[in-house]
């Protein structure tokens, strides 16, 4: 074999060697036998900025594809501007229960699948795609080119902080403020207004006066109550030590009106019996003992009622409450 010969087989050994290595480096950077990918296409309004091209495309954190794509689009007829972002998702970075049907990227959607940007590093300031179910934001899909299934967006935080601060009505707080002050500054030149501390003051130095006043009266007339309340404890001691011998004498008293009044009573009843039935004289002595009987009942309740509340001789009686 010549010299030329060898080389030849050399190099064509070379080229060889390098196809199939180049071949082989794409099958497996395209997921070799049996792997699926699907694409999908996510446009987005604001600022891509920070994106490229092989950025990640997490599902709740996890990697499950990455862009291929990120095309910006103006629109001739209308000046819009939208950017479409191709995205290559890898099926056997998840684990499907049941079997799979053609609508479950429908399914997904209606369930709230959005795509957002997210930041992968406040560093470096690349972002990335996040996916995640947001039921509550409307699936908004936009007009596109792409033949692939679209994954509805939804602004990042600080777009919608942005939007927010868009949609605050600036002019109309500037002029509730304006009136405010306005309102305040009348309030505030009125007479009235400005007189009112003045008011203030002298109410309050009146109610010092009227506190001095009242706590003088007091001093004044604390001796006197003193006294009042010393004779009064001293009246009730003696009423107290009286009480008894009061009782004591009532309780005489009333034993002498019995022996007075049984022989009164004897008495009236001999002269009933000595007169006749319907005569004047007994029908007198029969309202002479009725008024004696009376009479003995009411002394009996005083005393009765002097036992009980001696104090009553410096009260008087007291009504009963209704």
């Amino acid at each position: 074999m010549s010299e030329r010969s060898a080389s030849v087989m050399v190099g064509a050994f070379v080229v060889g060697t390098l196809v199939i290595a180049t071949a082989a480096a794409l099958f497996f950077a395209g997921g070799g036998l049996g792997h699926t990918r699907s694409s999908v296409v996510m446009v987005f309004d604001g600022s891509l900025r920070g994106l490229t091209v092989g950025a990640p495309i997490a599902l709740r954190g996890v990697t499950i594809g990455q862009v291929t794509d990120i095309d910006l689009i103006v629109n001739a007829a209308n000046a819009e501007v939208t950017m479409e972002v191709v995205g290559e998702i890898d099926q056997t970075a998840m684990r499907f229960e049941g079997q799979l049907s053609e609508r479950m990227h429908d399914d997904l959607v209606e369930r709230g699948l959005r795509a957002q940007l997210n930041t992968q590093s406040l560093l470096t300031g690349l972002l990335y795609v996040q996916l995640d179910f947001h039921p509550e934001a409307e699936p908004r899909l936009a007009p596109t080119l792409a033949e692939y299934p679209q994954i509805p967006t939804i602004p990042t935080e600080l777009e919608q902080l942005r939007q927010s601060l868009q949609n605050i009505d600036y002019h109309g707080i500037a002029e509730n403020l304006s009136r405010v002050a306005d309102g305040l500054d009348s309030l505030l030149s009125n007479p009235d207004t400005q007189a009112l501390p003045g008011k203030l003051r002298s109410s309050l130095a009146s109610l010092e006066a009227a506190g001095k006043e009242l706590s003088a009266t007091l001093e004044e007339g604390r001796p006197a109550l003193n006294s009042f309340l010393a004779e009064g404890r001293t009246t009730l001691a003696t009423l107290q030590g009286t009480a008894p011998r009061i009782s004591e004498s009532l309780d005489e008293t009333m034993t002498s009106f019995d022996e007075a009044l049984d022989s009164a009573t004897a008495t009236l009843l001999r002269l009933e019996k000595a007169s006749a039935p319907d005569s004047v004289p007994r029908r007198q002595l029969s309202q002479a003992m009725q008024d004696l009987s009376l009479a003995a009942r009411a002394l009996r309740s005083l005393a009765r009622s002097l036992e009980e509340h001696p104090e009553a001789l410096l009260r008087g009686r007291q009504e009963p409450e209704s």
